[in-house]
């Protein structure tokens, strides 16, 4: 199946989940996902148990907000159930490339069975993952795209899917009216492929309707980046109705729109979520979000590098199931497919 087409399909789906199928909390498997290969939904079930001890290595960007934090527990509480060894690493930002490749080559020098990536940059890392590749490493690309053949399966969204779904519901919110909009775009960190991804996305989403993108501005996904581009965007443009962008933009918007002492209407969405934008939604103060249950990616990153180890028939490429969240039906999600539970703190290693 094209691209293009896959696309269509995944968006339309998407956008018929203003009320989605409930799962119940505690309930992990199955979870619904679609194989890229054949482009058919199909509902994927995890291992009960691994077959021996491996060890797995992981990458993570950061841990710098609830989304990447979710991303830790899906990994860490998968490996627990399946009996094996986790050992975590984050960069500390999308500006720490060199430091994740350096990361990569220790998990190389533990010795480890497989490593799962969360990847800064594909092109930094693809001279260490060929190498590893070639010393028989099993590698699973987690959450941010892997364009390349080197991994072995991968499970991330199409963010430019979300990201045109998000837009759709925007357009769909101001259709009525009479005037054209203005909409800032804030899609994450540049070179990233996934927030260049949303951009896209977003000019599909609005394409015929009575919004326009201002701009596109891009940054690391620290709260303290996005505030001050929020805060610099709000300076250069006074004609902004709607800021759409990442987790983190939606969370800071309304500091940002305090602190500029802006008393008229400006719509917020997200095209990714994260826990703190969870009660902004419940509230209002957040119009939209789309989640991709994260937790469920890093379980599933985790279950295909066993099936791989284990010579077990596994899926190659995979997108996880993407729901548009508002306050009309956030309470009735089962958000632990999502995020992390309240008490969790972050782990670097399972034993």
């Amino acid at each position: 199946m094209k691209r293009t087409s896959m696309n269509k399909v995944m968006l339309s789906g998407l956008l018929a989940l203003f009320h989605p199928t409930l799962s119940y909390a505690g309930d992990i498997w199955p979870f619904d996902v679609t194989d890229v290969v054949s482009g058919k939904t199909v509902p994927y079930q995890g291992l009960d148990k691994a077959s021996k001890k491996w060890h797995i290595c992981v990458l993570f960007p950061h841990m710098k907000d609830s989304y990447w934090v979710g991303v830790d527990y899906g990994i860490a509480d998968q490996a627990k159930q399946l009996g094996i060894k986790a050992t975590i690493f984050q960069a500390g930002g999308y500006t720490e490339a060199a430091k994740q490749v350096a990361q990569y080559n220790d998990c190389v020098a533990l010795g480890v069975d497989a490593i799962v990536i969360g990847a800064i940059s594909e092109a930094g890392l693809a001279k260490s993952m060929t190498e590893g590749k070639a010393k028989g490493i099993v590698q699973v690309g987690v959450i941010n795209p892997l364009q390349g053949d080197v991994a072995d399966a991968k499970i991330y969204a199409n963010y430019d899917v979300a990201a045109e779904a998000g837009a759709k519901f925007l357009a769909d919110k101001f259709k009525g009216n009479a005037d054209h909009v203005k909409l800032l775009h804030f899609p994450g960190p540049q070179g990233s492929g996934w927030a260049e991804a949303s951009t896209e996305g977003v000019k599909r989403g609005i394409e015929g309707s009575k919004i326009d993108l201002l701009d596109a501005k891009y940054g690391d996904t620290g709260k303290s980046i996005q505030l001050q581009l929020v805060e610099d965007a709000l300076q250069t443009y006074d004609d902004i109705s709607i800021i759409y962008g990442t987790a983190v933009t939606a969370e800071v918007a309304k500091q940002a729109l305090q602190e500029a002492g802006v008393d008229r209407d400006i719509t917020v969405a997200s095209y990714y979520s994260n826990e703190g934008i969870v009660d902004l939604v419940k509230k209002g103060e957040v119009s939209a979000t789309v989640t991709e249950s994260p937790v469920m990616e890093a379980r599933i990153a985790v279950d295909l590098a066993v099936r791989i180890l284990e010579k077990k028939e596994h899926y190659k490429h995979l997108n996880p199931a993407m729901s548009i969240v508002t306050k009309d039906n956030i309470d009735s999600m089962d958000l632990t497919r999502s995020f992390a539970p309240a008490d969790w703190k972050p782990v670097y290693s399972v034993d």
